[in-house]
């Protein structure tokens, strides 16, 4: 099992697209999808809508969530069959760079491979009242074509931890999907004598 796999219970909320192992319902046998690693778009009132894993589009008529692997308790809707969490379909993205999206849509042309350049730029888009701008950490997903890419938030108060060599100063964060996430390369300030 790899780190985006999940197995224990995951909550779902409404608005989370998710790649989840289709179960063996009577719905997902008659579609052909039984067993089958699918994008969902998790809707209100106990819906998810299947994507295409070709094209993004809509596949069928939403279905309630208890048709495809998810349970549901006091507190929301679960699974334990989810094994990539905030997939997107786009052909925007370069895997491995940092990004900002705006109320959950990446803006284009704002990337970076430095977190602290991206961190910086949401801080300022904050400042002008854009309260959606956050930072995400964008790469190709596991489990779908690569046109799909999974992005998780990095808070912008992450830590950056740093290393200084005569050179460059590399920086990392620590997520809790990513230990040890390399944040960029930069040079070195020197203080002139």
């Amino acid at each position: 099992m790899n780190h985006y796999e999940r197995a224990d219970k995951h909550y779902v909320q409404p608005c989370d697209t998710v790649v989840v192992k289709l179960g063996a319902s009577e719905c997902m046998m008659s579609m052909g999808l039984g067993g089958k690693l699918m994008p969902v778009r998790i809707l209100e009132n106990g819906f998810g809508q299947l994507l295409s894993p070709e094209s993004g589009h809509e596949h069928s008529m939403p279905n309630p969530l208890s048709w495809m692997s998810f349970y549901s308790d006091d507190t929301g809707s679960y699974s334990y069959d989810i094994h990539e969490i905030g997939v997107g379909r786009t052909v925007t993205h370069t895997t491995g760079r940092f990004y900002v999206y705006v109320d959950g849509k990446q803006l284009y042309g704002v990337q970076s491979l430095r977190f602290e350049e991206m961190r910086d730029e949401a801080r300022t888009m904050h400042g002008r009242d854009i309260a959606g701008a956050e930072v995400r950490f964008v790469e190709n997903s596991r489990c779908l074509p690569t046109w799909w890419s999974r992005s998780v938030v990095v808070p912008l108060d992450t830590e950056v931890r740093e290393n200084s060599t005569g050179t460059f100063r590399d920086t990392w964060v620590d997520l809790p999907t990513h230990f040890n996430l390399f944040a960029g390369r930069y040079p070195a300030k020197h203080t002139g004598a």
